[in-house]
Parts: C-alpha cells; structure tokens; sequence
C-alpha cells in the first residue's frame, strides 16, 4: 500500500511540474513553393438606410469610413441594384429624395417596369439609378478616395437583387443584358469608373425567388456578349446561395450553358444554412477544377466569427469574404451627440487580425504547426513581398515561426481580454526563428512591413 501510494505522489508532482513549468512553443513552419488563392478582397455591403435623404449618421460616417479602411481593412465593397432600377414610375427617385416614406418604398422596391419591347435599344427614361447613385455617393467614392490615399484601390462588386416571386422579364437573357449593359454605361459616363464585377443575382435559392442555375447561366452569357460589344470586360461572380448545398448543383447548370463559364471569376456562396465541412471541401475542389476563385459573400449579424473566417480560407480557399455592411461593423453611442462614440463589434476586433495585413493580391502559401488543434497557421505573402501569418489560437501560449524572410514584423494579437499591438517590432535575421506567445484564445498576427 506505501509503494502505490509513494508511486501515486510521485506521478503527481511529475504532472503538477510539467503544468506548472514553461509550456512548450508550438512550432510552425512555412512553405512558400506551396501556394493557394490570390486574396481579391475583404468586402462589405453599401446599406440603405431608412431616410437617405436625411442619414442618421451625418456626424460619424466620417470617422467611420476612415476607421474602416485604416482600422479594419475594408478594401471591397458591395453595391447593389435592385430590381425597380428598371422603371419609370419615379418610386426610386421619390424614396432618395424623401418624398416617398421608407415603408411605402419596402413594398414596391422590386417592382419593375419595361423600358420599351426591344432589348437591344435603351430608353433611358425607363431607368432610375438613384438609389444606385445615393450609394456609390455616400459609400463608394469615399472609400475609393480613402484607399487611393494609401496606394491601394477599392474592388467594385455591383450585384443585382431581386426578391420577388414568379418569373419576369429581367429573366430573359438579353432584357437582363440591356440592363446591364446600361448600368454600366450610367456609371462610366456619371463617375468614371465600371464594376469591378457583377454578381448576377443574389441568393436565388431563396423561395421568393425564382432564378435556378441554367437562368443564371443564360443572363451570363447574354450579358457577357452584350458587355464586350459595347468594350467593357465581362466578369462574374455567382450563384450567391444561402444554403452551401446548393452551391455546386447551381454551378453545374451555369457551366453547362455555352458562353457562361468564360467570363465567371467568382464562385461565391453565403453560410446561413448548409455549412458543413465536406461541403466547404467540396466547394474549394470544385473552384480549382474549373479555375475559378471561391468566395463567401455574405454572413450578416456577427454570426461570421474569425473560426468561420479561418476556416472559409483554409478550407474554402476563398479569395473574398463578407461578414458585416459598412454600419455593421462599429456601435455607435451617442449617434445624435456632437462627438459619437464608434466601438469595434465583437467580431470584427478579431476578423481584422486577417483583413489589415492580408491586402488585395496577397498569395496563400504552405503553413503548418506541430500543434494544429491549438495553434492553426495561416501565411499570405503580399504584393509587396512581405510575409503575414495569422495563428488561430485555441489556448494561450509560446509560437516560434520558421522559415520568414529577414526583415521586422509587426506583432499583434486578439483575445478576450482585449486587443494589442506590440510597441516593438520583431526583428528576424537571417534563418532565424521568430518567437512570440499569445495570452489567450483567439488570434494572433505576425505581419512584415
């Protein structure tokens, strides 16, 4: 009985100071020949408010927009176009000016109108782009101006939405074509600039919508004619889903319409129903076989959390990513006061651990940890050849990192305590490791500048 109880006091004590001793670094290392997806953007849909005529957020949109491009790394945005932009009722015109009050607009915002029989000939009196124009005003162009300021450019998804029931006219390919086809030409002509791409309709697997793959497909195919006949450059981004699911059963029948899959740069999903694993796999595979970038485009209401962020662009391989509209990503106390308060969702203080240091272009390379399930790595290299990696934490602890490329990085991290970034850079020479820790769960960020 004293042996096993000498034996059981001595296991004890081996454990209590293997707890109580330094915890081992989990070692990670990178593999630049290995590489993934070419990052295209971290984007944020334009959002209407109640009364565009006179927005709540006069006194914060300032520091907001500033705050989401330099604080949060916004450098993609969604703008939309519904439906009634196709209209000469004046409904659109009247609800931006404040003529119209915003339920009485809610009701009719999908309502269309024929500009005239013939697809082929545009009769601009049949088009209102007001609500179109209110948010490339208030939310585009300054974005584009904030990012110009610091060397970089805002990607332009302009996406068509149509919740309604039944089929109508903007489901025959070339009627859809003519509206595309003038959506850019009002753009070009007022601002400057065209879509960076165009989402053809978004979540079309919804009830109160009729779209199926094969309508989508067509619209691309009519639609990409009709742009490079007028010299713009056709670019798609499709099927929108909100249920993962049915992502690869709509692709299928897009591809399968001749013309479509030429010009489609994005296979896109949202993650409101259907998110298992194998799916995400599945999606990731489908995209490399046909050469075409994945991207999630849409989880709203802070349900899109850095784990789903992680995993999309471990798994999914996507090269775009969507959590949050632009009011979406601060709170805001004091709205009505002279000096409102703006703080980070909860969120999104973890999300721009990735979205500040992985810019537009940023190549996915080979990362792996010793400790995966505690320590998960993720390594991008920018554009301008310096190295990110972003660790996924799931305990607190020491992380030592091979393989960077000489030079200093900035570290910084996100738990639950709150958010830090370290006064001093960490320098790394030549074969070197790099050695760091985390006080918590959460995410750390190793980012070269």
């Amino acid at each position: 009985m004293t042996v096993f109880r000498h034996l059981f006091i001595c296991l004890a004590l081996a454990a209590l100071a293997q707890i109580s001793g330094p915890a081992r670094a989990a070692e990670i290392t990178l593999d630049p020949d290995t590489t993934f997806q070419t990052i295209n953007g971290w984007e944020a849909t334009a959002d209407m408010v109640d009364t565009p005529h006179t927005p709540p957020w006069v006194r914060d949109r300032e520091e907001m927009l500033d705050r989401l491009v330099s604080e949060v790394g916004i450098n993609r945005v969604r703008l939309e176009i519904r439906a009634g932009a196709e209209s000469s009722t004046g409904i659109v015109s009247d609800f931006i000016s404040g003529k119209l009050p915003y339920k009485r607009w809610k009701s009719r915002r999908y309502e269309t109108a024929n500009d005239n029989g013939d697809p082929f000939s545009i009769n601009w009196r049949g088009f209102d782009f007001a609500e179109l124009d209110w948010h490339i005003e208030n939310g585009v162009l300054p974005l584009m101006r904030r990012l110009q300021a610091r060397g970089e450019r805002l990607i332009v998804n302009l996406c068509y939405v149509a919740f309604r029931d039944g089929r109508y006219y903007h489901m025959e390919p070339e009627e859809y074509a003519e509206l595309v086809l003038a959506t850019y030409i009002h753009m070009r002509d007022t601002y400057g600039f065209v879509p960076d791409m165009w989402e053809v309709i978004l979540e079309p697997d919804l009830s109160k919508n009729s779209w199926n793959g094969t309508d989508i497909g067509r619209a691309m195919a009519a639609t990409a004619k009709r742009l490079r006949a007028n010299g713009f450059s056709p670019a798609f981004v499709a099927p929108s889903v909100t249920d993962m699911r049915n992502a690869l059963p709509y692709l299928d029948d897009i591809v399968a319409v001749p013309g479509a899959k030429e010009h489609m740069v994005e296979f896109s999903y949202h993650r409101y129903r259907g998110g298992g694993q194998k799916v995400l796999r599945d999606i990731a595979a489908r995209g490399r076989e046909l050469g075409i970038r994945t991207a999630m485009l849409e989880w709203w209401f802070g349900k899109a959390t850095y784990k789903v962020l992680h995993n999309d662009l471990k798994n999914g391989e996507v090269s775009a990513w969507q959590g949050r509209v632009i009011e979406g990503h601060y709170d805001v106390e004091n709205r009505d006061s002279a000096h409102p308060n703006l703080t980070l969702r909860p969120e999104i203080r973890y999300n721009l651990q990735y979205f500040r240091y992985i810019r537009h272009g940023a190549r996915r390379i080979g990362a792996t940890s010793d400790d995966p399930r505690n320590f998960d790595p993720l390594a991008f290299i920018n554009t301008n050849g310096k190295y990110t990696v972003v660790v996924k934490a799931e305990k607190a602890g020491p992380v030592v990192l091979h393989d960077l490329p000489p030079g200093r990085y900035k570290l910084s991290y996100a738990v639950g305590s709150g958010s830090k970034e370290l006064p001093d850079p960490a320098v790394v020479g030549p074969g070197a490791p790099l050695a760091t820790e985390i006080p918590g769960v959460g995410v750390l960020t190793i980012a070269g500048f």
